[in-house]
């Protein structure tokens, strides 16, 4: 992910990065916590919950179908080191 951020902006990505994954544990346990008590019994709460973990999970299965495909993803990483380069003044020799 941080490849497809030009080397300028990589720090802040990585940072982004960093507190969307703290914060989706955080809601993530909250949720967990809410889902199993909201339900009458403990047992109904943990298949609710695994329904909805589940539901989450096809979801977000789905969703990686548009993610970039391999050969975008190259390109775009050899443009951000192309550029990485020519900023710093370095020689590197184009295949």
């Amino acid at each position: 992910m941080l490849s497809e951020s030009p080397t300028s902006k990589r720090a802040a990505g990585q940072a982004l990065i960093n507190i969307n994954s703290s914060v989706g544990q955080l809601i993530g346990g909250a949720l967990i916590g809410a889902v199993i008590a909201s339900q009458s019994g403990i047992t109904m709460g943990y298949q609710s919950l695994y329904l909805l973990i589940g539901c989450v999970a096809i979801v977000m299965t789905l969703l990686t179908l548009g993610l970039k495909k391999q050969e975008d993803q190259l390109v775009t990483m050899k443009s951000n080191c192309e550029q990485y380069l020519d900023l710093k003044n370095i020689k590197y020799e184009k295949k």
